[in-house]
């Protein structure tokens, strides 16, 4: 690890690097002005456009590059067939960044920063000399979908914010703050999982590098525009974790290749584990065996019906069934109302989190039951998931297009189980069991309420951007016709060059 004095700490110089993909150029261009607005003369700005061929979404970014004066170190750079998904991308980064520049700030294309952003990293580097990662929170500033901001802000105003866990963090993307003299020694970005970042966390853990969560809002973003890319969106984190954590537990107790450094104590090793099978599993939850046995029961159930063969001790995997979704149910909710929402106050003073808001957070929550459940499973026999990015634009469509496609996305699985068994197990069937239909019917009013808060947070038709066509023909009339691109094997052999310099 590079040593550290007061002195380089203070006059650390940050390269602030956001990854683009057909991105609406206005949302990236207002997100470099913010870091514009706060960053240093000795900081660089490093946008990389990668695998896009949509001129029209890249090269107005590039023409509002190639107009600042060059003293503000900003830099586009536009490269094709860049493999390894988002890592890829920031591993060339890596290369193309100055040497100058100690530390690398992570920024996603839609998020702003605020004006102590620069100063709080600045504070934060020279509080923590010691450590590799900083990561700070994640934080939205969308109007009207306050539940899901506080269904994803959950992680961090309460899961992450735990001290096993705010010691011991996992990189979760934006505003993560790494040290390169550090990053570059465990050989840059892995793509092994689609989530980059907590992949980096771990591999800088095994390498004992430290790291922690700096529960201190700087920065701002924007949710998915629609429930349906809000879905995509966990799927994908659930599948990235799980790859990380499948890998994770695949190591030998005696591999030379460990969880966390050998270096630690036994004590200090158990800690580590725990809070990365903490973070790891934070969007996942083990009511997929359930959720399987479930069906079972109730195609043995119905069959039985069918032949008119009744046999109510079929009816045990049941209450087995319901009492592992009560403990995931009643588990979860009590999460939810040990959240104080720290960040929130941040922004906030008046902010009071009423027990009624956290319950609409947690039904929020419980739209994704099923996703958390089931859709990690294929990782368990190594079948791979494409990278798909967050669209960011927004797409102006009426309100009754919108309620289809918000209905078309929720998760029903669960609601269809639970109606099904309401029926099998009701009053009027041979296979009548109050407690039973008790449970069926309180699972299908929770999911139906919490199909309700999914409903109310998406359901605006947004109609308050200008056309995307106007906006590019506005912003293509400053192109620059002299803007060059750079390929892929030029940017890799400046990646290579530089990954042996010492920073």
């Amino acid at each position: 690890m590079t040593a550290n004095t007061p002195e380089t700490l203070t006059s650390a110089a940050l390269s602030f690097q956001l990854m683009t993909r057909a991105e609406p150029p206005e949302l990236v261009i207002a997100t470099i002005k913010s870091l514009l607005a706060v960053k240093e003369a000795r900081d660089e700005i490093l946008i990389i456009d990668n695998n896009n061929k949509e001129t029209s979404l890249y090269k107005p970014l590039a023409a509002f590059c190639q107009s600042l004066d060059a003293e503000l170190n900003v830099h586009f750079y536009h490269i094709d067939r860049v493999e390894g998904f988002k890592a890829g991308a920031l591993n060339l980064a890596l290369g193309l960044m100055s040497p100058d520049c100690s530390h690398i700030v992570v920024v996603d294309s839609d998020y702003q920063a605020l004006p102590h952003a620069r100063a709080s990293i600045t504070r934060a580097i020279a509080q923590y000399p010691e450590h590799t990662l900083l990561q700070f929170p994640q934080f939205y500033r969308n109007e009207g979908q306050l539940d899901a901001h506080s269904e994803l802000n959950h992680y961090f105003n309460h899961h992450l914010y735990r001290p096993f866990n705010r010691n011991r963090a996992l990189s979760t993307g934006t505003y993560a703050v790494i040290r390169r003299s550090d990053l570059l020694s465990i050989g840059g970005w892995s793509g092994a999982s689609i989530t980059e970042d907590a992949q980096m966390g771990v591999l800088m853990h095994r390498q004992g590098f430290r790291s922690q969560f700096v529960p201190e809002v700087i920065a701002t973003g924007l949710l998915p525009n629609t429930l349906d890319d809000l879905i995509c969106q966990r799927r994908r984190w659930i599948y990235g974790n799980m790859q990380v954590l499948t890998d994770y537990l695949s190591v030998p107790y005696n591999s030379p290749v460990q969880y966390v450094s050998q270096s630690k104590s036994m004590s200090e090793r158990l800690a580590y584990i725990r809070a990365h099978l903490s973070q790891l599993s934070a969007w996942v939850n083990f009511t997929g065996f359930f959720i399987l046995l479930h069906i079972c029961s109730l195609l043995v159930m119905v069959d039985m019906l069918l032949v008119n063969n009744v046999d109510v001790s079929m009816l045990a995997p049941l209450y087995v069934v319901y009492a592992g979704y009560a403990f995931f149910i009643l588990r979860r909710l009590w999460a939810y109302s040990r959240d104080q929402s720290p960040l929130n106050k941040q922004i906030d003073d008046s902010h009071q989190p009423r027990f009624s808001r956290k319950v609409r957070a947690w039904l929020m929550h419980l739209n994704f039951w099923e996703i958390g459940a089931l859709s990690w499973l294929p990782v368990l026999w190594g079948r791979e998931k494409p990278f798909v990015c967050t669209p960011k634009q927004n797409y102006i469509q009426n309100r009754q297009s919108l309620f289809l496609k918000n209905i078309a996305a929720l998760p029903k699985l669960l609601l269809v189980l639970n109606i099904i068994t309401a029926i099998v197990v009701a009053p009027f069937s041979p296979l009548y069991s109050p407690v039973l239909f008790i449970c069926a019917a309180a699972v299908c009013i929770l999911k139906l309420s919490a199909a309700k808060v999914a409903m109310d947070n998406f359901s605006d038709a947004r109609a308050d951007m200008p056309s995307m066509s106007k906006v590019l023909k506005q912003t293509l009339k400053v192109a620059h016709e002299k803007k060059t691109t750079i390929t892929t094997s030029y940017a890799t052999s400046l990646f290579k060059d530089k990954k042996t310099i010492d920073s």
